[in-house]
């Protein structure tokens, strides 16, 4: 039998024939070029008024599961990984996490999460009571191509700005050049590049270059 990687390579070429499958193979081989490098931003609260608006969509701001139907969790949560997407979910609104949902006609059609004074994960960045985390962003792919990542993320950072936070931190993978070119139509700036590493109970950053200090 052939190692789970090989299979989904096999299943994935026979439905979507050579030549895709060979972009998503070089893809693959330049995400493991950069070894989990990230681009970290850093954005100044509060920021200026945001010309970037959703063309016919609202934004929606969501602090518990209990505010999400049914429908919406499983449009939300991939079914690659429902159980899984599931408990992180549930994990993010326990912290205090909160989901801001892009819906276009009654569909939701992006979406992202923030949290206050911490994030999830250990971070690149020591985050103080005031700053915020944005993290886990997606355009479902059907709506990609119409600049609503960046209109996303803007509109997050007017909204945060009325609540008297210091800083707003995100990062993107160094490889996922759409996210970072997304990134560069807001007013977030790059901080710098670098790695973690988990040692125990210590993380590790190693910063390849670095911009500013914070």
């Amino acid at each position: 039998m052939l190692p789970a990687p090989l299979q989904r390579l096999c299943q994935y070429y026979r439905q979507h024939g050579f030549a895709s499958t060979a972009r998503r193979f070089g893809t693959a081989l330049r995400r493991m070029s950069y070894a989990g490098k990230n681009v970290v931003f850093v954005c100044e609260l509060p920021v200026a008024q945001n010309p970037v608006r959703f063309s016919d969509g609202v934004l929606e701001r969501k602090s518990s599961l209990a505010a999400l139907t049914a429908e919406e969790v499983e449009r939300i949560v991939s079914p690659a990984d429902s159980a899984a997407g599931r408990r992180r979910m549930n994990e993010r609104f326990a912290a205090r996490a909160e989901l801001w949902l892009v819906r276009c006609q009654g569909i939701i059609t992006a979406f992202g999460w923030t949290i206050k004074g911490r994030t999830m994960e250990p971070h690149f960045v020591p985050l103080a009571a005031d700053d915020v985390h944005l993290f886990d962003f997606f355009v479902f792919p059907e709506f990609r191509g119409r600049g609503l990542n960046p209109a996303l993320v803007g509109q997050i950072l007017q909204a945060l700005s009325r609540e008297n936070l210091k800083r707003a931190y995100i990062e993107a993978a160094a490889w996922n050049e759409p996210q970072l070119a997304s990134l560069k139509k807001t007013p977030f700036r790059r901080l710098g590049a670098a790695r973690k590493f988990q040692l125990g109970k210590t993380t590790k950053v190693f910063w390849s270059r670095r911009e500013s200090q914070v």
